[in-house]
């Protein structure tokens, strides 16, 4: 809550870390943010055919989980996304559900006894205590997902939503899931949970606890539920995207919108194919993905905590709503570890699948960090070749020319980096972090000059302006003075006017009497104190 008080920006992990690391650090994080998105459309539309098979015995599991897939693809190319109306629809009509549920259990076990889970406690299967309570744990933390999906897209939500989310989940999950899990085991016995129900439990309890209406019921509820986590995903996954691509982390290609409905065409259909080729490799086992799932939320979590310390650190003059004390980021980074730790030592390969998809997802991104440095070496050999093999020369030359264009123009486009006042010492370290994290070689520095300030002050910068550009001879560097004080009016005019995004700005971390939000800034990264 304290993050995205702070920094209510689009992009979760990635936002806080990218105004508060450095730009590879926060891509590195995203990554396993699109690991989980992919994961969690692939599980999520598989368990939801899954459970709709427990009502339609001769549906077709694999080519429905496709049809999911597509159909959640096309309301999100129509410019359907998440209805606040639905979502408490569903989620009103699925605690209603759970409720049910939990009170036929009840019943059913007034009845009929605890039986199953002493038999499954005295089995000679049953781990120790000790080692049953870690791995269970590991498999409790995973029962608390999905609210990081809700940092993704906040921008898009009321001031307070985001914290009123959070408590109304940890309401429901700190209630309900130890009370469906202690009834699940006092009703269906470890062995079967294990060996048929691992995928569709509750509708099994339904079934044991209260016939086959609720069996239905459960079943069909768990479908509509899933199926709200698959179009869950392509939001979270677009509004990620859509940042990344800003930040220039993914190519802008993406950033494309069509004429129609004005929605990202390439990321959705990009989502979806990447789903639905990953669902037919695996031949329709989610198990492995559930595993990548497991340590990419983990990961993300730890990763959270992190920036929130990084963020008390470096950016503590940033208004918030919320100060979390530090004590309890600390506990709960550790007791995420824990759950980590829990779920990697009970399946050791689980590490291995996940770092091989992080691999290829860490790869993708890692081009758009290394094309620059990629084309100058493949510009160097193909000028070689055109000097001294005469009979490419016609072919390579055309070539040549597109790459060098292409070069120039990359490092020509300019960035900014908004002055106060004549601070040489965050000019440099902006300049410093620009040549670590962004291809430009021209740097604008901006500084709003209010009427009753002297003249001294942006004299002053012009001239630190100076110095700086001999000390950087690759940069090329100018001052920009703007009429008016700052405010993020003249901030969007000055990107309009200049042609220059928002997201290509920089600044140093305000001071506590900054009476804007950062978020008002449109996408202005904090780089330095």
């Amino acid at each position: 809550v304290e993050v995205c008080s702070a920094l209510p920006m689009n992009g979760g992990t990635f936002s806080v870390l990218l105004h508060t690391t450095t730009k590879k650090v926060a891509a590195a994080a995203a990554c396993m943010s699109i690991l989980s998105y992919v994961a969690t459309g692939v599980v999520s539309a598989s368990e939801a055919v899954n459970y709709l098979h427990e009502i339609w015995d001769g549906c077709p599991v694999e080519w429905l989980t496709i049809a999911l897939l597509l159909f959640f693809a096309v309301l999100n190319l129509i410019g359907i996304s998440e209805s606040a109306g639905a979502a408490l629809l569903i989620f009103s009509v699925h605690l209603l559900t759970l409720t049910s549920l939990a009170v036929c259990a009840f019943v059913y076990i007034c009845q009929n006894g605890i039986s199953p889970i002493i038999e499954s406690y005295n089995s000679p299967e049953q781990a120790p205590l000790g080692s049953a309570l870690f791995y269970g744990f590991g498999a409790a933390m995973l029962g608390v997902s999905g609210f990081e999906t809700s940092a993704q897209f906040i921008e898009e939500q009321k001031k307070g939503v985001f914290a009123l989310t959070l408590r109304n989940m940890w309401v429901a999950v700190a209630i309900i899931n130890p009370i469906l899990t202690l009834e699940a085991l006092c009703i269906v016995p470890l062995s079967d949970i294990q060996q048929s129900y691992h995928l569709t439990l509750l509708a099994r309890m339904g079934e044991v606890s209260g016939g086959s209406i609720l069996h239905h019921i459960v079943a069909l509820d768990a479908f509509l539920v899933l199926s709200g986590a698959v179009l869950t995903s392509y939001v979270g996954v677009v509004g990620l995207s859509r940042r990344l691509a800003l930040d220039r982390c993914l190519p802008e290609f993406l950033l494309e919108t069509n004429s129609c409905r004005n929605t990202n065409h390439f990321i959705i259909i990009g989502f979806f194919l990447i789903t639905t080729s990953m669902y037919l490799i695996l031949q329709g086992d989610a198990s492995t993905l559930s595993k990548v799932y497991s340590v990419s939320f983990l990961g993300l979590m730890i990763t959270f905590c992190i920036g929130n310390l990084m963020l008390k650190l470096k950016r503590g003059n940033l208004k918030r709503d919320t100060i979390a004390p530090v004590w309890s980021v600390v506990l709960g980074m550790i007791m995420v570890t824990l759950g980590l730790a829990s779920t990697a030592v009970k399946e050791q390969s689980i590490l291995i699948v996940f770092f091989v998809y992080y691999i290829i997802s860490a790869f993708f991104v890692g081009i758009m960090f290394a094309r620059m440095h990629v084309l100058k070496q493949v510009y160097g050999f193909m000028n070689w070749v055109d000097d001294y093999c005469l009979v490419c020369t016609t072919n390579t030359s055309s070539i040549l020319t597109s790459m060098e264009e292409y070069l120039t123009k990359e490092r020509s486009r300019p960035v900014i980096f908004l002055v106060k006042g004549d601070n040489v010492c965050a000019m440099n370290k902006a300049v410093l972090y620009i040549q670590d994290n962004e291809d430009a070689h021209h740097i604008k520095f901006v500084h709003f000059e209010t009427p009753l300030e002297s003249k001294t002050v942006s004299e002053s910068i012009e001239a630190s302006v100076k110095n700086l550009g001999r000390v950087y001879p690759k940069f090329k560097m100018d001052l920009v003075v703007v009429e008016g004080k700052f405010s993020p009016k003249l901030v969007m005019m000055l990107s309009e006017q200049l042609g220059i995004p928002r997201n290509h700005m920089f600044m140093a971390c305000p001071s506590s009497n900054f009476q804007e939000t950062v978020a008002s800034l449109g996408g202005v990264r904090i780089i330095t104190h």
